[in-house]
């Protein structure tokens, strides 16, 4: 009660005593003050931020988004790669030539006139050979190509919504700690003040030794408080700045203040979202899919399955000295175009696969099981986590309650003491 009613006296007292000890707090003696009144004075320019610039700032500038940006942009390109090379046959353009004389530094005396001066070699369009139909082994590896694609491109997506929910969290954060360094500072100017009183009027025996110490206590226990509160702010600021590649040193005014709004959404509702956009969820559904292709895949393998094929040949320009021709060629088959069918099948007996490739098919059959073990593991997980979730958000919203009435009741036993 004494601490209380002493903090609402005027300031002018304390203007008084400020002058008197200034010199006095700069050493650390057994009654001496640690923090001085004009530290509790803001210091530096700060830069006024909201949240929505905060984001646009976070997405385009962040350090691992941008690295994402790149990864993705290569992701693509090897995907067109990926789709032409099954899609469309392979044409090159193919120029070769052979070693042409630029310049003679020494004559020999041997007869051989050596590397000639004209040029001579071949150009000419080329045609890799195009797989007609494989029994859809071929198809197989390029829809286990293309689901990972699309997984990849949906784990940037995830990525990026992952940055912006933590650039939210960190911009309350640092929102929290701004509101909880304003109530130490106010803390410490009330303790600091009541120690300098006592401390006067310890020596005039108008207060005992005890109530003096309670208050020594009590201003460094704010003092503390104020110290570690200081500490927090400025880290987290730290955090931000790099989060959304600001200066390091950057002190943030935050325009916008976070709203509590209680939640209405049914937990079945959030937990059938939760199955289906998870990202955890989503990455087993990708394995489980590709592992099923895998093993179809092997089964076929170990079938006399024939492959059909075209060579489309090329087309070569000859160019040398009285040479100047141009032919069409496409191997085995002269200047004809054939689709041609080959087998190609290997069955270990001893070794490596087991006998007719068992151990093969069976490894593949069970990583296939895994993977559907792995699914349900991942949707048991993500039911789980959300349910824990939203019991805490129901929690904390009972405590919001709770803190609002103890509020409350504790500025009105706050104006009674007083």
């Amino acid at each position: 009660m004494l601490l209380a009613g002493l903090s609402l006296l005027s300031t002018h007292a304390n203007a008084q005593s400020k002058g008197k000890s200034s010199t006095k707090e700069q050493k650390l003696g057994p009654g001496s003050y640690i923090q001085g009144t004009d530290r509790f004075a803001k210091i530096g320019k700060k830069k006024p931020l909201s949240l929505t610039a905060a984001i646009e700032q976070g997405l385009r500038a962040n350090y691992n988004q941008v690295q994402r940006n790149f990864s993705q942009e290569i992701l693509d390109i090897n995907w067109e790669d990926t789709k032409e090379s099954f899609w469309l046959p392979q044409l090159q353009l193919n120029l070769t030539t052979e070693p042409q004389r630029v310049a003679r530094l020494k004559s020999g005396e041997l007869g051989n006139k050596g590397i000639s001066r004209r040029p001579t070699g071949n150009i000419g369009i080329s045609m890799a050979d195009y797989t007609v139909f494989n029994w859809g082994k071929d198809y197989l590896d390029y829809l286990n190509s293309k689901e990972s694609y699309r997984r990849s491109n949906t784990v940037f997506k995830e990525q990026r919504r992952a940055l912006k929910h933590s650039i939210i969290i960190k911009y309350f954060e640092l929102s929290y700690f701004n509101r909880v360094l304003e109530i130490y500072r106010r803390q410490l100017r009330h303790a600091s003040f009541i120690y300098r009183f006592n401390r006067e009027k310890v020596s005039l025996n108008k207060v005992s030794k005890q109530e003096y110490y309670q208050s020594r206590s009590e201003y460094l226990r704010a003092q503390n408080s104020f110290q570690e509160a200081t500490r927090n702010l400025k880290t987290s600021e730290e955090q931000f700045a790099f989060l959304i590649t600001d200066d390091p040193g950057t002190r943030y005014i935050l325009r916008d203040k976070l709203d509590f709004v209680r939640i209405h959404f049914p937990m079945a509702d959030a937990v059938a979202i939760g199955k289906k956009n998870n990202p955890e969820v989503r990455e087993s559904l990708k394995d489980v899919e590709n592992a099923k292709r895998r093993y179809q895949k092997q089964l076929r393998e170990n079938l006399p399955l024939p492959k059909f094929t075209v060579n489309l040949g090329a087309y070569n320009h000859t160019f040398a000295p009285g040479i100047n021709t141009t032919r069409y060629n496409s191997g085995l088959s002269g200047n004809q175009i054939d689709i041609v069918a080959t087998v190609n099948a290997t069955w270990s007996i001893t070794g490596v696969g087991g006998l007719f490739n068992q151990r093969t098919t069976r490894k593949a059959f069970i990583d296939k099981r895994r993977n559907f073990n792995q699914l349900a593991q991942a949707r048991h997980q993500t039911q789980s986590d959300i349910q824990q979730s939203y019991y805490k958000l129901k929690t904390y919203e009972q405590q919001i309650r709770i803190q609002e009435a103890a509020s409350v009741t504790n500025t009105k036993t706050f104006d009674t003491i007083l």
